[in-house]
């Protein structure tokens, strides 16, 4: 019943979800004496990521996906900013007070141009800044995998304009757009969220959460064999596609909570598990040692 439920709100919101997202700009790597222009940045991505209107209407405040965006100034001269971006975003767990961690990323090559008080707008169909072109690509992005978590493919409309970002952004001067540059990029981050190669990726991450974090509070035992399938799906996704960026992000994201759900409540045999996610995620092998 919580899964009939579940998809009539997000049938009923799909279209009206928003950010309330909380920016921090950190410049204390910057030699500067006069802050001004980071406290200006820091306030003037707040308010435009929280007042755009990103999808067609505004959702009420229950219903907006939360989420923090750091960025660490690195460098600063004549308007042009090296910096990078530690982003996060969670979604609530059904009949609980948990929220569970949607994504997890940190991207090393913000870099971007900015000049004080100008005007940071959105327009989905021309050209941007490299400033508002980076953020929207992102609030895409987070919409994206919240709307993944709730109905299969349901990131589809909000992928579809983060591509759009990609595709404009080739001439932009500063790296991270293309395809040519390393494999972790934003070219390559939304080609694996959206392309049919990766589509197992998805299924797993829909059924991750629907059919198995969802589900935990009133069936424990279903939502484990349901994750441990979920991860089972990941490594055969890793198998065919090694190295995958999207494997690496989910557990990026959720390797502490992988291991908190299998270190409690009803017994499982975690033997296969523990076999599958050191296969695919050797880099937390300390923490799988945790998993019971």
């Amino acid at each position: 019943m919580h899964k009939i439920l579940l998809f009539i709100l997000f049938s009923c919101f799909s279209f009206t979800q928003v950010l309330d997202c909380k920016v921090s700009v950190n410049a204390d790597l910057v030699d500067q004496t006069n802050n001004q222009i980071f406290e200006t940045l820091e306030r003037e991505l707040n308010e435009f990521i929280n007042t755009t209107s990103w999808v067609d209407v505004r959702s009420e405040d229950y219903n907006k996906i939360n989420c923090t965006m750091l960025i660490t100034i690195e460098n600063y001269a004549n308007n042009e900013f090296q910096a990078n971006l530690q982003i996060q975003s969670s979604r609530p767990v059904f009949g609980s007070t948990y929220s569970t961690p949607l994504l997890n990323r940190k991207d090393d090559n913000f870099n971007f141009s900015y000049q004080e008080f100008e005007s940071l707008n959105f327009n989905p169909n021309n050209t941007n800044t490299s400033l508002v072109s980076l953020i929207s690509y992102y609030v895409f992005v987070i919409l994206g995998i919240d709307a993944d978590s709730f109905a299969l493919f349901g990131g589809d409309p909000y992928y579809v304009q983060a591509r759009k970002i990609v595709d404009l952004s080739q001439t932009n001067r500063f790296s991270g757009w293309k395809q040519s540059e390393n494999k972790t990029n934003r070219y390559w981050l939304i080609d694996q969220l959206s392309t049919k190669p990766f589509s197992l990726f998805r299924q797993a991450f829909y059924d991750y959460h629907i059919n198995g974090l969802d589900v935990m509070v009133n069936q424990p035992e279903l939502g484990k064999q349901t994750i441990s399938k979920s991860i089972a799906d990941l490594k055969s996704l890793s198998e065919s596609r090694p190295n995958s960026l999207v494997v690496q992000l989910f557990f990026d994201t959720k390797s502490d909570e992988v291991v908190q759900i299998f270190s409690g409540g009803p017994s499982f045999d975690t033997s296969q598990l523990r076999k599958d996610l050191n296969r695919i995620a050797p880099f937390f092998s300390a923490k799988w040692v945790g998993i019971r």
